[in-house]
């Protein structure tokens, strides 16, 4: 048993010795790219706010992590079929998932592009042209919907993805602007308070 175990240790020794200019080149991508996801990260958070790319970082760590195993593990001759079975099995749950809540997803994913591109603030006014009517100063914004209140003081909410499928008029509110952290740690009910900047 003793002699097994070293004949396998050292059959795996020779491995590591013969693969290991490899491995120090897949080590060395896997620093690149978390290098590279993390300046990247870098430029993003200058427009958002952490609340956002904390996510984001770990989800990139993560998955360069478990690339960079399942390509060491290759490397070393392990027999992947069955990781590479789970690993499908998972995205397709992953994918089943997302098709299951597309109409959030999508308005999540317009949330983000309307607070990184800043096509209107709390405190603005809009007015959708089709629809016609519908009009109001935004007074929250959340990850699903853009609350609006109107002339009478109503609310009325708008799915964030409908601001990139209608053409919209927007006013400003003229008292500078409000951070992206102001914006999405606003309370509903608080009245908005902009400062200049």
């Amino acid at each position: 048993m003793q002699g097994d175990f070293l004949s396998n240790f050292s059959s795996f020794w020779h491995t590591i010795l013969a693969v290991w200019p490899v491995l120090i080149l897949i080590v060395a991508l896997a620093l690149a790219a978390n290098f590279v996801l993390r300046h990247l990260s870098g430029l993003v958070a200058a427009r958002t706010s952490s609340i956002f790319l904390q996510p984001l970082r770990r989800g990139g760590q993560v998955s360069v992590v478990v690339v960079t195993v399942v390509v060491i593990m290759g490397v070393l001759g392990v027999n992947l079929g069955d990781i590479w079975t789970l690993l499908a099995t998972m995205l397709a749950m992953i994918a089943i998932g997302f098709v299951a809540v597309w109409s959030v997803l999508s308005n999540v994913s317009c949330t983000m592009v309307i607070l990184m591109s800043r096509t209107f603030e709390v405190g603005d006014e809009i007015e959708f042209t089709d629809p016609a009517g519908v009009r109001g100063k935004v007074v929250n914004l959340n990850f699903v919907y853009t609350t609006l209140q109107d002339q009478d003081g109503r609310l009325i909410q708008v799915p964030n993805n409908m601001f990139f499928q209608k053409i919209i008029k927007r006013r400003l509110d003229g008292q500078g602007a409000m951070s992206l952290a102001e914006q999405l740690e606003r309370k509903p009910d608080a009245p908005v308070k902009k400062q200049e900047g």
